[in-house]
């Protein structure tokens, strides 16, 4: 018999914390893919985003893997992080011709959100401050996420 491998998670729930959680969560309402976002990021305010594993979290007994943009870590541990919120998984039907998705949520409260975009308190920033500076010829919009009332389980990443 084969021995398991044992998953680590690293799970807080935000009821349980205080107002002091060391991070601000802006929500991102657009049509542009996660990868353009992050790079418009990039070139506006030098972040150096770039591409990490995939967060996995289980959702309706599946296993769902989102996508995770971060910076370097700071002298202090902390990374500014770009995380997909929805990810459409195509469903084929065998008795029809048309296909349909099934979506899945990371923040399954925050269903109008598309990318929630992680900053450091130390970063000084907020989504007005972002809002002001994020100059692109799509369509966006910035959302303050209070995680408080948010009421739902945040993945933390390990260091």
């Amino acid at each position: 018999m084969a021995k398991r491998k044992k998953i680590r998670k690293y799970i807080v729930k935000l009821n349980e914390l205080t107002n002091d959680i060391g991070f601000v969560l802006v929500g991102i309402q657009t049509n542009q893919s996660l990868y353009k976002l992050a790079y418009d990021f990039n070139r506006l305010f030098y972040w150096d985003l770039h591409l990490q594993n995939d967060l996995k979290v289980i959702r309706k007994n599946k296993e769902v893997s989102f996508e995770n943009y971060a910076t370097s870590e700071n002298m202090i541990g902390q990374k500014i992080r770009l995380l997909n919120n929805e990810i459409l998984i195509p469903l084929t039907h065998p008795n029809t011709l048309f296909d349909t998705d099934e979506v899945y949520h990371l923040f399954s409260k925050l269903p109008t959100i598309n990318y929630i975009l992680m900053l450091p308190e130390d970063e000084g920033m907020n989504y007005k401050d972002i809002q002001q500076n994020f100059q692109v010829t799509y369509p966006i919009k910035f959302i303050e996420i209070d995680l408080i009332q948010c009421g739902t389980a945040f993945p933390v990443f390990p260091v």
